[in-house]
């Protein structure tokens, strides 16, 4: 899904809200999304995953054009590992009202 399908699908459903209205929300939610992955936070949104920086130690690598070695320095990627239930979903061949029943299932098979 693309960030404009995505402001379009919202828009659509929430019509109280105008198109521009939208659009600033949803920036709203990256750039406070990415202001917390750049200050090494953890982001959880429940039922999709978590997001974190993983910090990689500087290195001794090889140039692969002239084998000569080479120092790289401490680099940052974002790492994301999905949450079960998102798992569940994109791993079921069910529909996604069968899927829902069985995942609340599942929820209350725990508290019990």
């Amino acid at each position: 899904m693309k960030r404009s399908t995505l402001i379009s699908d919202l828009a659509i459903r929430y019509k109280y809200l105008n198109h521009p209205q939208v659009e600033k929300m949803v920036e709203l939610v990256f750039k406070h999304l990415a202001n917390a992955l750049s200050q090494d936070q953890r982001i959880e949104i429940r039922g999709i995953g978590t997001w974190h920086v993983k910090t990689r130690k500087p290195r001794l690598a090889r140039n692969p054009r002239t084998g000569e070695k080479v120092q790289v320095g401490i680099k940052k990627n974002i790492a994301f590992r999905m949450a079960k239930d998102l798992k569940f979903r994109i791993n079921s061949n069910t529909s996604p009202a069968e899927i829902d029943k069985k995942i609340e299932m599942m929820y209350d098979n725990k508290k019990k």
